[in-house]
């Protein structure tokens, strides 16, 4: 069962080969398991992680029903490096969901995180490309960022079952992930 919007779940699941007891960094946290990306890693995986939320009933739901704590944070801002080192985060992170509101802010966010002292070895990113045609800016950045730090770019312009939504793209760490040809299959 997948507890996500499109099977980001269950794609961190299957590019990680089941892995148990990783570790998941969620921006944009929105429900504790309504189209959550990382309840069901938690839930059956038995993964930690951090997730950060910017509307206060959102995140007292999230605290009340999940075990891995939930922030009440500006992702855009928030000071990553210290609560990484605090929590004595691995360098290599499994799994890294960047999907907050508007487009431009999930980029920030990206940019706020210690990428040059933490890799992750996937990463969605949702650019919300449908919605707005400024959105494109944000999306080609990401690219250039995370292109630039040697991720892979393994399905581009996820969508919703509709091709003229394309809302997300998804990344691995060709560093700590094999490349099968199922993986390449999806770009």
């Amino acid at each position: 069962m997948t507890y996500s919007q499109v099977g980001q779940d269950d794609f961190v699941i299957q590019t990680l080969n089941h892995k148990t007891s990783g570790v998941y960094v969620e921006i944009g946290a929105y429900h504790s398991t309504d189209i959550s990306n990382t309840y069901l890693l938690e839930k059956d995986y038995g993964w930690t992680g951090v997730s950060f939320e910017l509307e206060p009933d959102r995140v007292e739901e999230f605290n009340a029903n999940r075990l891995n704590k939930c922030y009440h944070a500006d992702a855009t801002v928030f000071d990553y490096k210290t609560l990484f080192y605090m929590l004595d985060m691995p360098k290599q992170i499994d799994y890294l969901q960047v999907d907050i509101e508007p487009a431009m802010n999930s980029l920030s966010a990206l940019m706020a995180l210690p990428l040059d002292q933490y890799r992750f070895s996937v990463i969605t990113f949702e650019h919300d490309l449908y919605s707005d045609e400024f959105n494109i800016n944000v999306k080609n950045k990401q690219k250039e960022i995370l292109s630039g730090l040697g991720y892979e770019l393994v399905r581009e312009n996820v969508d919703l079952g509709h091709p003229d939504y394309p809302f997300e793209d998804w990344w691995i760490d060709p560093s700590a992930v094999e490349i099968s040809g199922k993986l390449k299959g999806l770009s």
